[in-house]
């Protein structure tokens, strides 16, 4: 039987009105693989000190081997709680985390927490797999975070993929920017994730924007 690939590109950008990019991704470069495969896209929260070492720390946790998808999570939580408490001007900051890994079976396994988000192009068909998780009326307020409480509520889905499939992940930056028609007709198109981010800069995003776009062959 012949193994099944993916094919991946990477791209994030600080953007023209941030003053620092606190967004991070894993992996951080483009590439291909036989199957299984993990990605990941973490928006550190923005306004808050150490956004981007919130990020950071819950995207080097992908390099280990865990037994389940949401076990990612949950270390990275433990691992931001615990550099909060080592760093006190680091109190309060936070990340999204949302992340997938697509085994040799091509079965997506999803966790997610906060609001950044995991689509699956299927069959022409463009399937938002995550929920947003901000307060009702208070889009960029968040009703959890990594490294706000040390029990979280993580999403986890599982979604059977075939060859031919799309996986895209992106922070709100991006979605904020571009609508689901347009973002439909791209993926079909087999846009990279490096032209969209850079399609998406023509806009003047007022945020952080990263996208991972993953083809399943």
């Amino acid at each position: 039987m012949k193994n099944s690939k993916a094919i991946w590109t990477v791209k994030t950008e600080c953007g023209p009105i941030r003053e620092k990019n606190e967004d991070a991704i894993y992996p951080n470069k483009s590439g291909s693989s036989n199957l299984p495969i993990k990605a990941g896209i973490f928006d550190g929260m923005g306004g808050h000190k150490k956004g981007e070492v919130a990020s950071l720390i819950a995207s080097e946790v992908m390099d280990n081997s865990l037994a389940e998808i949401s076990d990612y999570v949950n270390l990275a939580n433990k691992n931001i709680l615990d550099y909060q408490s080592k760093h006190s001007e680091a109190t309060g900051m936070g990340t999204t985390m949302t992340i997938v890994e697509v085994d040799q079976e091509k079965v997506l396994h999803l966790a997610h927490v906060g609001d950044s988000r995991c689509y699956v192009l299927n069959n022409r068909n463009l399937i938002q797999l995550t929920k947003d998780e901000n307060v009702p009326g208070y889009q960029n307020v968040l009703t959890q975070a990594l490294g706000s409480k040390e029990k979280l509520k993580i999403q986890t889905k599982d979604f059977q993929l075939t060859s031919g499939d799309v996986v895209f992940l992106c922070t709100d930056g991006v979605y904020n920017e571009i609508g689901d028609e347009y973002l439909k007709n791209k993926l079909m198109d087999g846009v990279t994730a490096e032209s969209l981010i850079s399609e998406v800069l023509l806009q003047n995003p007022k945020d952080n924007i990263s996208a991972i776009i993953i083809n399943v062959i």
